[in-house]
């Protein structure tokens, strides 16, 4: 798998569009192992304003000495702006990796939310 293979399978599990509710997530969060019970998170939500809080406390607690992660959505320029550690962008290694380790995982979804994750 390559970088631009990786975007087009992080893009094509976006294709019902919003589904309510956290049962994928918690399953999905389950099958790597539940990451975020090992982290701290602030979740900033809402309507207006969100870019510029998450740069606020991102600088703030970066200034403090901490290691600071940053998961922004949409891009400008590359998806790779959407995570980064401390102003660093995540590398496209690291998103071919990433991806290619989680990309198993859908085999435990049911068939028809797979369907275009899974190539025959």
């Amino acid at each position: 798998m390559n970088y631009a293979e990786a975007i087009r399978f992080l893009y094509e599990l976006r294709w019902f569009g919003a589904k309510f509710g956290l049962e994928n997530t918690l399953k999905l969060a389950a099958l790597a192992g539940n990451p975020q019970n090992q982290l701290r998170f602030i979740h900033v939500a809402g309507t207006n304003g969100k870019g510029s809080t998450c740069a606020m406390l991102e600088s703030i607690y970066r200034a403090a000495g901490l290691r600071v992660g940053l998961f922004t959505s949409p891009h400008l320029v590359s998806f790779r702006e959407r995570i980064q550690v401390n102003r660093q962008l995540i590398s496209e290694a690291d998103i071919v990796r990433l991806v290619s380790e989680m990309q198993p995982w859908f085999v435990a979804f049911p068939r028809n939310t797979t369907r275009h994750f899974l190539r025959s």
